[in-house]
């Protein structure tokens, strides 16, 4: 068989091989990390909706209950421990009313069973009868478990600390 020959053959291999399997040959499979950054989305908007709702239960389970959790800020300069980042938090989200967040600037980058999560909250909410509303830098940091992501550190700085 000569070289054309070979070519024709070649081509209408790769021909057919494009009409029967069209998505395979086109599209990527999609990427561990690109799965765990929308898993993680979907954990942070939950985790959020708790907060909004007051859902102090879902906000307990978002946490590793470990010696290893550590929490800074906003509302206590301690380093907390988990039970007492469960305990503030639901102080804090039961004390006020009407609490909208909208997350800005989300970044999250996946090292494999660990992800650390960046974004500005911006929210509102009434707190006795007064509304008060504000921004922050918040960082999660989490730990894939068999019970999903949970936050294994949480770091946040109200506005008003920052430096501009």
């Amino acid at each position: 068989m000569n070289t054309s020959g070979r070519h024709r053959i070649y081509i209408t291999l790769l021909l057919g091989s494009l009409l029967i399997a069209p998505s395979q040959v086109f599209s990527e499979p999609p990427r561990p990390e690109a799965e765990a950054q929308a898993e993680l989305k979907q954990v942070l908007k939950a985790i959020y909706d708790d907060a909004m709702s007051a859902n102090v239960e879902g906000l307990t389970t978002s946490h590793l209950i470990s010696s290893k959790f550590t929490k800074f800020g906003p509302r206590n300069f301690s380093r907390q421990t988990a039970d007492e980042t469960n305990e503030s938090e639901a102080s804090f989200f039961t004390s006020i009313k009407d609490l909208k967040v909208e997350l800005k600037d989300v970044k999250i980058d996946v090292f494999g069973e660990v992800a650390v999560t960046t974004f500005y909250p911006h929210f509102s909410f009434v707190k006795d009868d007064q509304l008060k509303e504000g921004s922050s830098r918040q960082t999660l940091v989490f730990l894939k478990t068999d019970q999903g992501w949970k936050i294994i550190h949480e770091h946040g700085t109200p506005k008003k600390c920052f430096t501009e």
